[in-house]
């Protein structure tokens, strides 16, 4: 793995020669080495494979009747809340 020696990001193979991407200059790039810095691994998906969906369901709060609310508000006093 190789760095940028401006910005130490790290350099990429690119059009034969390494490239940073962060200030967009390139470096010359020992040609024999390039087998050093293939990506090799490869992800085969086949075609019934399928994302899962994730369905959320929205919190439900329980609500009181207005005829409960009356009543509370009569025992304790007009109280104002989200929660009821």
């Amino acid at each position: 793995m190789k760095f940028c020696p401006n910005c130490d990001n790290i350099l990429i193979p690119k059009n034969k020669k390494w490239f940073c991407q962060a200030c967009e200059e390139e470096f010359d790039l020992d040609v024999s080495k390039t087998n050093d810095y293939k990506i090799v691994k490869k992800i085969k998906h086949d075609d019934k494979e399928a994302a899962p969906i994730v369905v959320k369901g929205g919190l439900k709060i329980e609500r009181i009747s207005d005829n409960d609310r009356k009543a509370f508000e009569e025992f304790f006093g007009n109280v104002e809340s989200d929660n009821f």
